[in-house]
């Protein structure tokens, strides 16, 4: 992320941000706003930024609330979807841009689809990864029950992890085995579907602190050294607080009152799902489509495990890069 350049600013909530910027070379398109996931920070766009930085569209990728440069307030209820994408907004005022295509992977894909439900005179298009785009729910969120669901569709109790993630003791169970951890998130094989999609799979195998081979990628010293690093110095409990954002309905509860009619995606949409992502089943955007929130859509699959962007970046970059410049003369006449 060299080629971009760090700025910080300061939100109505008195909240820091730190993100990097790319002035594009034609300032008539949408500027590409960037939202990492759990557990990254701005870097987790590295890997695809050659392919972005050929198109002329500016570019603004933020660490995200909780994560690295950025503030870390330690109550979930900051982390509500209404607050975090105001924030978004008043940078982008910041920076006197006028319309974004709302870019996103793991929450992050959860905060792009909420930057048009909440901002849509702002968004003029939106690219998801691997996590599908899901209207507020009618209901408030209750773990067991998503789970009891995903058992009976799909097999697995594939959200069986967040039992520990929104803990009381889960910062610290992750903060005090950090080496095992890594291993668990970036494991080869089916590492992930083992650890996350078992109840009790993941806690039981951090303390048992044994680390396991990861994918290729994750081999690198320099990504492991700056990850261990990282989470040393910043710890788990920011992460951590989007999980408990969810569990204790913080986004209900600012989204319930929200018209239906508000939330269809109606500007283009395009899904880009990984193959062996045993949580995130790119199958789930096909449900969105199903129910009519997703008019616009076009969906892509990259073989490739949750990390799509770290494992195949020559897969995952050209695919939105097509995208955006298939859409540019579409994109670059919106909301002008």
């Amino acid at each position: 992320m060299d080629t971009l350049t760090r700025k910080t600013f300061t939100t109505s909530r008195d909240l820091t941000y730190t993100y990097y910027y790319h002035a594009g070379t034609n300032p008539a398109l949408p500027t590409l706003l960037l939202q990492h996931g759990f557990p990254d920070d701005h870097n987790l766009w590295a890997p695809v930024l050659p392919y972005l930085l050929e198109l002329s569209n500016s570019i603004i990728a933020p660490d995200l609330l909780g994560y690295g440069g950025t503030s870390k307030p330690t109550d979930p209820q900051k982390y509500d979807s209404k607050g975090m994408t105001t924030d978004l907004i008043e940078i982008i005022d910041h920076e006197k841009i006028q319309n974004i295509v709302s870019i996103g992977h793991d929450w992050g894909a959860f905060l792009a689809g909420r930057m048009w439900l909440w901002h849509p005179d702002r968004v003029v298009a939106v690219i998801i990864l691997n996590v599908a785009y899901s209207p507020p729910s009618m209901e408030p969120f209750n773990l067991a029950k998503v789970n009891d669901l995903m058992e009976k569709f799909t097999g697995l109790p594939r959200f069986s992890y967040w039992e520990p993630f929104i803990s009381d003791y889960g910062a610290k169970l992750l903060e005090d085995n950090l080496e095992t951890v890594y291993t668990g998130i970036y494991g080869g094989g089916n590492a992930m579907e083992d650890l996350l999609c078992h109840k009790g799979a993941l806690e039981r195998s951090i303390r048992e602190g044994k680390p396991m081979p990861v994918k290729a990628y994750a081999e690198s010293p320099a990504l492991k050294e700056e990850w261990i690093s990282r989470f040393r110095r910043d710890g788990f409990t920011g992460p951590l607080n989007w999980y408990k954002a969810q569990a204790a309905n913080h986004h209900y509860n600012v989204e319930k009152d929200i018209p239906k009619d508000r939330f269809p995606i109606t500007v283009p949409v395009l899904f880009i799902g990984a193959s062996k992502d045993p949580v995130c089943l790119t199958q789930n955007i096909y449900m969105g489509q199903q129910a009519g929130v997703l008019p616009d859509l076009k969906v892509e699959e990259v073989d490739s495990g949750h990390w799509q962007t770290l494992e195949v970046p020559e897969k995952t970059g050209p695919a939105m890069k097509k995208w955006l410049s298939e859409k540019e003369g579409v994109l670059g006449k919106a909301k002008m």
